[in-house]
């Protein structure tokens, strides 16, 4: 009996908040020109360092079985971009670019601005590299920067404000501006080797070049040698989503608008590698973020514009290399797949096999990916060969991360509802703990989350329901639409419904249940205290409580104005209706309210306001402040301090006492 149970404990081990951190997160794919290496950046969350470690990797794909090579290992390089002739790596190594020798030696410095380097690509012919730099809008040389950033350091910490952005995601707006910037690859730290030796900002105007964004890159040079980069208006950038792309002379010369015919946003810039086609995605309303992206392609010879729509929002682009199509990601269904499109517009499913944002394509056409599941980390895999790195074996091999499964109920209007169900390690009966996903346009797509892992969550002796109500992404436009102006209904009623389900499975344990989310999933569970007492306690992180007071406190206007058809002073009955701070008194159920200071998209005063309606109400509660963190906890130290306070505060109302 004895040895059983010590064999059982010998094979796993659990799945804990420090295993989580320690995961390696292989990042921002690129196959070299020959199709023999694979780059990757392989990042892992040091407790020690309170940071991000991060480095370049090189993988073979040439399946002659040579080992995979660590690049770089200093800890602080990422990025990395293959020269066009294979022979080096532009690389951004602390707030810096350096060229690398494939064939080893000395790195070289490329840069060494004040305000630093960052997203370095080459031009196609190698003699040019492109980057962006946080710089001040009139400074015509790095000796202005510097000039102007040793005034600010001097001045007053007091700010004067003309317009908004006032400040953006998690930091003020202190008068500096993206801009592209062009510089010679044969230029280095040390001096001049030749024409163009010296970075030139060749986008000097008082906006963002490229504008504000998450997802892919945002400029790319064309086969001539011109730049193609996403901007906006800053007149109104706070409260407009329409972006544009616009054409870059290298030499200089005004900016050509290329699609100013349209009024929504524009993105993501791919000219064809023969120079002839540039494709993007694109989006119809101005002020609507979550509009659906389709594709464009444009034959830059005849001005043919080929519009491709997926059903499902066009998310990561890349171009095969004979430029007779593209391969294009897109989330289905909770899953990320890969589809195959040809000049026409035609489309297919590149492979069933599920697949990742993160994919390059090699020379013949096959791709490459960054794979990862709710119940496995990630590693790079060939769509059509199996997995190329393993990065995680090692650490992962006796570690149980339970169990995913799909769970489909009806919505109240008919609608079919996705949810995933994680069991716990064993797959014995456990409470139910329900999270809701932010966005609202957001999804629990099947894949591994740094800050709400769903693993870890199940790790910890619970069944983990995961629901994609009305308004998430991946169940066509129709569906993702049906929150705007409905926060608390639909939404709400189909988290009541999938948690209705959950709760009869055999392997759950009822009377148990708690429910947990952030920024829109912070204000579900904020509605939720108010309009109902079934939870055994809530976690609110980053939720919005007074619609009103977050109108005027918020940064991007678009969204409020969109998603409550107006400001407040124009539809006052709408903001009123979904604001849960005006069911506050019915608070009941035992909440953790987690917050950020430097949170701008939800500021401060949210979490505090739903804090104090409890505590003045002598409701259970808890507030879990960060100084130091904006709307993700992305510290590695303060990433373990949320788990396990969430994770206590859920034991703490949730196990059943035994």
């Amino acid at each position: 009996m004895y040895t059983f149970l010590l064999a059982v404990l010998l094979a796993a081990r659990p799945f804990t908040p420090e295993e989580l951190l320690q995961t390696h997160r292989p990042d921002d794919l690129q196959v070299s020109p020959d199709g023999k290496w694979a780059s990757v950046t392989v990042r892992q969350k040091s407790l020690e360092e309170n940071r991000d470690l991060k480095d370049i990797w090189l993988l073979p794909l040439d399946g002659k079985g040579a080992p995979p090579r660590q690049f770089t290992r200093n800890g602080k390089s990422e990025h990395a971009r293959w020269s066009p002739d294979g022979s080096a790596l532009l690389v951004v190594r602390d707030g810096q670019l350096w060229i690398y020798g494939l064939s080893g030696g000395d790195a070289r410095q490329l840069t060494t601005l004040s305000t630093g380097a960052d997203g370095g690509i080459f031009s196609p012919d190698g003699r040019w590299v492109a980057f962006t730099s946080e710089v001040y809008p009139g400074c015509k040389d790095d000796a202005c920067n510097k000039q102007r950033e040793g005034d600010r350091g001097k001045a007053s910490k007091g700010r004067i404000v003309d317009h908004l952005f006032a400040r953006h995601w998690a930091e003020w707006k202190e008068g500096k501006r993206t801009h592209l910037f062009v510089q010679s690859a044969a230029g280095d730290a040390r001096g001049p080797r030749g024409a163009g030796a010296v970075a030139r900002d060749v986008t000097p105007f008082d906006s963002d070049w490229p504008g504000f964004s998450f997802g892919g890159e945002e400029y790319a040079f064309t086969q001539a040698g011109e730049l193609i980069v996403h901007s906006k208006a800053a007149a109104h950038e706070a409260w407009s989503t329409n972006g544009d792309l616009f054409l870059i002379d290298r030499e200089g010369g005004p900016p050509k608008n290329l699609t100013s015919e349209n009024t929504g946003d524009d993105a993501q810039p791919r000219p064809s590698p023969d120079g002839r086609f540039l494709a993007w995605t694109s989006q119809a309303r101005d002020g609507y973020e979550s509009d659906q992206w389709k594709l464009k392609i444009v034959d830059r010879k005849s001005g043919k514009v080929t519009v491709v729509d997926f059903g499902d929002d066009a998310g990561s682009v890349a171009w095969r290399r004979d430029s007779k199509g593209l391969v294009v990601s897109l989330t289905h269904e909770a899953r990320v797949y890969l589809e195959a499109v040809s000049l026409d517009g035609k489309h297919h499913r590149l492979s069933e096999t599920p697949a990742g944002d993160d994919f390059a394509l090699l020379p013949d056409g096959s791709a490459i990916a960054v794979v990862a599941g709710i119940a496995h980390p990630p590693e790079v895999v060939a769509m059509k060969g199996g997995p190329i790195s393993h990065f995680n074996d090692e650490q992962f091999k006796d570690l149980d991360l339970g169990s995913a499964q799909d769970l489909w109920i009806d919505g109240k209007d008919g609608a079919k509802i996705h949810s995933w169900i994680v069991r716990p390690p064993g797959n014995v009966k456990a409470p139910l703990l329900v999270l809701v996903h932010g966005g609202p346009q957001g999804s629990w797509e099947d894949g591994w989350h740094m800050r709400w892992n769903l693993a870890a969550f199940a790790a910890r002796g619970y069944v983990v329901l995961a629901t994609d109500f009305h308004g998430s992404t991946g169940y066509g436009q129709k569906f993702k639409e049906q929150i705007s102006g409905d926060w608390g209904g639909l939404a709400y009623d189909d988290v009541l419904r999938a948690t209705d389900a959950a709760e009869k499975l055999p392997f759950v344990e009822p009377g148990h249940t708690c429910a947990a989310g952030a920024s829109y999933g912070g204000y579900l569970i904020d509605w939720i205290a108010g309009h109902t007492d079934r939870f055994r306690c809530l976690v609110s992180h980053d939720g919005v409580y007074d619609l009103v007071a977050e109108y005027g406190s918020t940064e991007e206007l678009w969204f409020p104005e969109w998603e409550f058809r107006g400001p407040p002073w124009k539809n006052p009955e709408l903001y009123a209706k979904f604001s849960p701070s005006n069911s506050a008194q019915n608070f009941k159920t035992p909440t953790l309210v987690v917050q950020g200071e430097l949170d701008y998209r939800v500021p401060v005063e949210q979490g505090l306001g739903m804090f104090t309606a409890l505590q003045r109400q002598g409701v259970e509660s808890r507030l879990l402040y960060f100084p130091d963190e904006g709307h993700w906890v992305l510290k590695p130290k303060n990433s373990q301090l949320w788990y396990h306070t969430v994770l206590d505060w859920i034991d703490a109302h949730a196990k059943p006492a035994k």
